[in-house]
């Protein structure tokens, strides 16, 4: 009787997972079957976005890889990919409700069920999938047209995700583009937890860009302005909690997430929507579900713990599925932040230390790591660890 591993999600967590259980467990689990449900044909590069949402930066094909391509080297008894989402769990029964992209619904069984459907920006910009790989790349090339066209820019949320889109598109632009950032703190990265070193680094190197940074402010709201009398170009009025008001060609809200678990029973939630999960991984409650990545309520929701994690689930499926040991406690990672703006200006984290500048423009900044995603995707390499 197969031994039937659903994996939800073929993002940065779900997709090398089922390769490292087809590697490594199947050999010893000759009944094993992976299910990997994703509403992608593609895997999407999107740690590259901050600088590829401007146009000829990167081709589509160095951001986007299909993602069946890796797995045609395992027996097809073994693999299936679903194209679809989740839409419910009936954990009493073993089964996971999927949606297809045709809209027929259907059920799966598991033996045991990973939860990895990862998040969104709240604000449905292409920093993240979007949808289905042509709604992601439809949504993408409609950025890059924006972001050409506007001569000033205005970027709310200063994350890594903002911070780094801000000094992209200065660097890349240099004076053509008027480019403001609105950091809700004091302080750019403020709710990254990194050192006080590292914020000030990054905001000095935004200056130097020609960035202008407005402090302790947030967006109240926002409104549609033509530019000019009888114009069809519209601008973005930007309603300041300082009281003022700035109107741009574009407007980019990078704040926030939202997590892909609306399909999860509320019991499996807490306040936020994040998996709660034991020390394990596991769902708690459950003895056969797992939750891996942003999902979880273990780690930031954070690329850089990503490998720590599939290294430790893929082990502690393996020895639930063989039968040889029980699950050790997953222990958590060491706090990491590259952030890199343009070739030139980087720094980052490491624990309590703070990178060289130098060395993190040069690991990161050249490319933003697209001449390895061919490898990770393929199940050849995981971002800092070997397969």
């Amino acid at each position: 009787m197969a031994k039937t591993v659903v994996i939800l999600g073929a993002g940065w967590a779900g997709l090398p997972l089922a390769h490292k259980l087809l590697k490594y467990t199947l050999p010893k689990v000759k009944e094993l079957k992976v299910i990997l449900v994703s509403p992608n044909t593609h895997f999407y590069w999107n740690l590259a976005a901050v600088r590829g949402v401007i146009p000829e930066t990167f081709t589509d094909d160095q951001l986007f890889l299909p993602i069946q391509t890796g797995f045609a080297r395992y027996p097809d008894g073994n693999f299936q990919f679903v194209l679809g989402k989740a839409s419910g769990i009936e954990s009493e029964s073993n089964l996971v409700k999927i949606t297809k992209n045709d809209e027929v619904e259907t059920s799966i069984y598991y033996d045991q069920l990973v939860i990895a459907t990862g998040s969104q920006i709240l604000s449905d910009l292409p920093f993240k999938p979007v949808g289905t790989h042509e709604a992601t790349l439809e949504s993408l090339h409609s950025l890059q047209k924006q972001i050409d066209a506007a001569k000033s820019i205005v970027i709310a949320g200063a994350g890594p995700t903002g911070v780094e889109t801000a000094g992209e598109i200065a660097a890349h632009y240099g004076a053509a583009k008027e480019v403001t950032l609105i950091i809700g703190g004091d302080h750019a990265l403020e709710a990254s937890n990194v050192l006080p070193s590292v914020s000030q680094t990054v905001e000095k190197d935004l200056q130097k860009l020609g960035v202008k940074l407005i402090r302790k402010t947030k967006v109240d709201g926002t409104h549609a302005v033509e530019k000019g009398e009888g114009s069809s170009v519209k601008q973005t009025s930007i309603i300041l909690s300082n009281g003022n008001t700035i109107v741009a060609d574009l407007y980019l809200p990078l704040f926030g997430v939202k997590l892909n678990t609306s399909f999860a029973p509320a019991n499996f939630l807490d306040a936020t929507g994040s998996i709660i999960l034991d020390k394990t991984m596991r769902v708690t409650g459950t003895k056969n579900i797992w939750g891996i990545g942003d999902v979880g309520n273990l780690e930031p929701k954070q690329v850089t713990v990503i490998d720590g994690m599939i290294i430790h689930l893929s082990a502690a499926l393996d020895a639930v599925l063989t039968g040889t040991g029980g699950v050790p406690e997953y222990k958590l990672g060491k706090p990491m932040i590259f952030i890199t703006m343009g070739k030139k200006y980087a720094t980052g984290q490491i624990g309590g230390w703070k990178l060289w500048g130098f060395l993190t423009a040069y690991v990161k900044g050249r490319n933003i790591f697209v001449d390895t995603a061919k490898q990770y995707v393929d199940g050849k390499a995981l971002r800092h660890a070997a397969m």
